[in-house]
């Protein structure tokens, strides 16, 4: 056997084997910029749609707050606390692409 020749095959499967590597990294590296893209445009959604759920709520917990009825109060603190926790359930959600909220097919309802 011709060392020359397994040393040229040796070589030249590493090449091969460096090439796949780096086109592999080259590939995940474009999903995740795709994945991170995605991520930032979903959080952005989920940002502003807090700001407006809370800019809207706000002023009736202030109103219901200065009249002073402690069942009204009462009502009001579970109800925004209600409100914390759905915004947050639906920040996760959306972030972890556990639910899709852009997907619009006819017939079929959003989870």
């Amino acid at each position: 056997m011709d060392l020359a020749l397994v040393a040229r095959h040796m070589v030249a499967n590493s090449i091969g084997g460096l090439v796949a590597v780096i086109v592999t990294l080259a590939i995940q590296l474009k999903q995740e910029e795709v994945h991170y893209h995605v991520a930032m445009e979903r959080a952005a959604i989920v940002a502003e749609l807090n700001h407006h759920v809370r800019n809207a709520i706000f002023p009736m917990h202030i109103a219901v707050q200065r009249l002073g009825d402690a069942d009204a109060k009462k009502i009001a603190d579970d109800a925004v606390e209600r409100i914390n926790l759905a915004l947050k359930d639906a920040t996760a959600d959306a972030l972890s692409q556990r639910v899709n909220y852009s997907d619009n097919r006819p017939g079929e309802s959003k989870t």
